[in-house]
């Protein structure tokens, strides 16, 4: 019995690191300044909107967020950083705006989670999703922003289908 605790401790613990190594948090929550900083160093930003109790972002956070395909794409690419829109935390919006993080998600419309918002190197929304994504729909959420297919006629709707 303590050797089966002990695989899944260790196995909780490995799934958690491994997140960590893409997922950073900026401690005074300017996003603004995060976007800026990551043009610097070749990566966007993606913000993951979330509230306790949402099974699907926990579904996301254990599932998708941990797979090797995912990580190693979005660690080269992304800093992704999380934003409860519920919390009471102040934010600077990617426009600057100041508030708390449950006014950031008014403003955004964001209602129902897990969101995830793309931005571009000048602080523009390249994409937007909303509802769980399997790991490889994440994927390839990324790799839509990164190519730049957001800024063409093509949806993301449309990109999805192609690559069946």
């Amino acid at each position: 019995m303590k050797v089966i605790f002990f695989i899944i401790l260790a196995l909780s613990l490995d799934i958690k690191c491994a997140r960590a190594e893409y997922r950073e948090e900026s401690f005074d929550r300017d996003y603004q300044s995060e976007i800026e900083v990551l043009s610097a160093e070749k990566k966007l930003l993606v913000l993951f909107f979330h509230q306790a109790g949402c099974p699907y972002c926990d579904k996301m956070k254990a599932r998708v967020h941990s797979t090797a395909k995912v990580m190693k794409y979005y660690t080269k690419h992304f800093i992704m950083m999380e934003s409860d829109i519920k919390g009471n935390l102040q934010v600077v919006m990617p426009d600057g705006t100041k508030g708390t993080e449950r006014d950031f998600a008014k403003r955004l419309r964001v209602r129902a989670t897990p969101v995830f918002i793309f931005y571009d190197k000048d602080g523009n929304q390249a994409l937007r999703t909303t509802g769980y994504l399997d790991s490889n729909k994440f994927y390839l959420a990324g790799k839509y922003v990164v190519e730049g297919l957001y800024n063409t006629d093509k949806s993301f709707f449309q990109y999805l289908q192609d690559q069946n």
